[in-house]
């Protein structure tokens, strides 16, 4: 959303001068030729008030640009040979105007106040009133918001108190268009103090009023603004509502694509303070679009930031650092401190939780120096607002004192002590409010330093783990081969010995006591390639993993379980270290399935991908609810998640009671 109006838009909704001459002028490019043409012409004229209606009005027209200035000029220099009071405020008025819209505050103030020497009280109220409002814009760009509300609402005073019925139609519509535009600019102007209510109010005022003129653009651009107040006010559905009013009349009207798309942007915006997630990234992306289109870089700034939010919430932490590193290098350029601090705010956020501490730091540091600056711009200005409301203040009470008695000028002077109480009291509360803010910015980082320290822990265990691990595979792989080598070989050759006994003793055969040693041996024998082939299958080292899983699965079928083994696209470079742990893995799954699971059905399925393996074991079994199991010990289930930690993979337990158990394991080939 557009929460950070620039300085110049701001001026353009304070001057009535908006509505009379941007909204209502015609839009097309400068024409020299035809600024000359007047020129021509009103040398032809009379030298009079309706000469310099011609050059002021075609000035304003023109939108006060330099070229322009000739005009104006042309028009005071009538005005003083003429020695006519009214030409002179006109003159002098536009020249005001002029140095305004060419950012030169202090010509203007300087020319304004001289138009106001012209005029009495009681005359020519349609300029006394443009003077108060174009002051008032002045001092809103000098960040005194107090005067400007001042000189604002006697310019809407003035338009109040003229007598209706005296007016004649065009006299009507210019006193409308006067008093919608300062309307606007009150709503505008409390809203920047953040006296939202009677914000509010000033808007609906300038909305209604700009609908009866038939001005829908200006009426979509009034409630947008009134949505950004209320979205800011935490007042979200009504924020939504607003925006989508304020679109509808924008497309009415014509607007131009930019304008909708700001529109586009404000819903998003809505939505996705409203957790409406799918809705906001289709208007966050309409609206990208259009400013993409159009090169429109604040407003590609403007929308990453809220975009890459949406994908922190999706957990699309990649997305997320993308939009917001592009957003960082824009908002270098355009130097907007507000968008600097949304954008490593989301990048802060995306770094966490990937568990890249260090770029999120670095991005919680720049985040916390752009929102300083941020701060700290919001309190100087209300400082600078306080200074100089109390300096405008002063310069009235030292008019009034050499009008007033004793008794006003006491009350002039109590009126200068409230307003340095005041100026002392929101000085304190600043230091307070600082201080309050750099505690809880300390606290923040202890917290971040913290999880860093968490996270090396936890780390430090997986290495431990891992060592553990790799001993045990170690003592296994040793001891299978002293099985298989030194004791099968030992038990092979007592029973050659014992036939060698028995061929030569017939009578041991009549006491069958050679049979049983001979069925005993076998047994031992048996015994012995088992427990060797648990150490370290034989197929494992014959056939490799494929080779194991399916001799496995044999097994699993000659016990009496309904086996079905997939494996598809092993990589040929899995290391040997690595394919054992897999194959552990799926021991350990199994021995949990034949221990808990009471399961006739297990399905193994092992694919292969270019960066992974998939593994999938899925059983029919009795399951269970995970977070019992685990919480009861569970020594099952850590040992599997403990496995899968190791191989660096990620694991999904898919189990409830009496619906079976399936569990999906992914690990990283390299």
């Amino acid at each position: 959303m557009f929460a950070f109006p620039t300085k110049k838009a701001f001026l353009i909704s304070s001057c009535f001068l908006w509505y009379v001459f941007v909204c209502n002028a015609q839009k097309r490019p400068f024409d020299k030729q035809k600024i000359d043409s007047i020129l021509r012409v009103s040398e032809t004229m009379e030298k009079d008030m309706k000469t310099v209606q011609l050059l002021v009005s075609s000035a304003g027209k023109n939108r006060y640009i330099k070229p322009t200035r000739t005009l104006i000029q042309r028009a005071i220099a009538i005005s003083e040979a003429a020695d006519d009071n009214e030409m002179r405020a006109n003159s002098y008025y536009s020249m005001g105007n002029y140095h305004y819209f060419n950012a030169k505050l202090d010509s203007a103030s300087y020319m304004l106040d001289k138009a106001l020497t012209y005029i009495s009280d009681d005359e020519l109220p349609f300029i006394r009133s443009g003077i108060l409002a174009t002051k008032g814009g002045i001092s809103s760009q000098n960040d005194a918001v107090s005067q400007s509300i001042v000189y604002t609402m006697q310019a809407r005073e003035i338009l109040d108190k003229l007598d209706t019925i005296e007016l004649n139609e065009a006299q009507k519509k210019k006193r409308r268009g006067q008093s919608f535009v300062l309307a606007n600019s009150l709503a505008n102007l409390y809203n920047k103090v953040e006296d939202f209510e009677t914000s509010l109010v000033y808007y609906d005022i300038a909305n209604e009023a700009a609908l009866k003129m038939g001005d829908l653009n200006a009426a979509g651009v009034i409630i947008s603004n009134k949505g950004n107040l209320l979205l800011k006010m935490d007042r979200k559905k009504a924020a939504l509502n607003a925006f989508n009013e304020g679109k509808e009349l924008k497309v009415k009207a014509g607007a131009p694509t930019t304008s909708i798309a700001i529109s586009n942007l404000n819903i998003g915006a809505a939505h996705l303070e409203l957790n409406q997630e799918e809705e906001a990234l289709s208007y966050l992306n309409s609206a990208l679009s259009i400013f993409e289109e159009r090169n429109y870089t604040s407003g590609i700034a403007e929308v990453l930031p809220q975009r890459g939010a949406l994908y922190n919430k999706q957990a699309k932490y990649d997305l997320a650092i993308a939009d917001c590193e592009k957003a960082k290098r824009l908002i270098d350029a355009i130097k907007v401190p507000e968008l600097m601090s949304a954008a490593c705010e989301c990048l802060y956020e995306a770094y966490k939780s990937k568990g890249d501490f260090k770029s999120a730091l670095d991005n919680y540091e720049r985040f916390t120096i752009a929102r300083d600056s941020v701060i700290n711009e919001k309190n100087i200005k209300r400082l600078t607002q306080i200074e100089m409301q109390y300096d405008f203040n002063k310069k009235q009470e030292e008019q009034e004192l050499v009008l007033q008695n004793e008794k006003r000028l006491k009350r002039n002077i109590l009126a200068g002590l409230i307003t340095l109480a005041v100026f002392s009291i929101v000085i304190i509360l600043f230091l307070r409010k600082r201080m309050q803010y750099k505690n809880k910015l300390a606290l923040q980082t202890e917290t971040l330093q913290q999880q860093k320290i968490t996270e090396l822990q936890q780390k430090n265990k997986l290495i431990a783990m891992n060592s553990m691990i790799e001993g045990q595979e170690a003592e296994r792989l040793r001891i299978a081969k002293d099985l298989h080598d030194s004791l099968g070989g030992l038990l092979s050759t007592v029973k050659a010995h014992f036939t060698t006994i028995q061929n030569e003793i017939e009578q041991l055969d009549a006491l069958d006591l050679t049979g049983k040693t001979n069925a005993l041996i076998d047994e031992a024998c048996i015994e012995v390639r088992r427990i060797s082939h648990n150490m370290m299958p034989h197929a494992l080292s014959l056939s490799g993993l494929k080779g194991a899983i399916e001799d496995l699965g044999t097994h699993l079928q000659e016990q009496g379980y309904s086996v079905n083994v997939e494996i598809d696209n092993l990589p040929e470079a899995l290391e040997p270290t690595k394919e054992v742990m897999i194959y552990r893995l799926i021991q350990e799954i199994i021995s949990n399935i034949r221990k808990h699971a009471q399961a006739s059905s297990i399905l193994i399925q092992l694919i292969g991908h270019k960066n992974e393996v998939n593994l999938l074991v899925e059983d029919n079994g009795r399951g269970f609810t995970y977070e019992t199991a685990l919480a009861k010990g569970g020594l099952g289930l850590k040992s599997i998640n403990s496995r899968v930690a190791y191989l660096d993979g990620t694991i999904d337990w898919d189990t409830q009671p009496n619906n079976g158990t399936s569990l999906t394991i992914n690990i990283p080939i390299v």
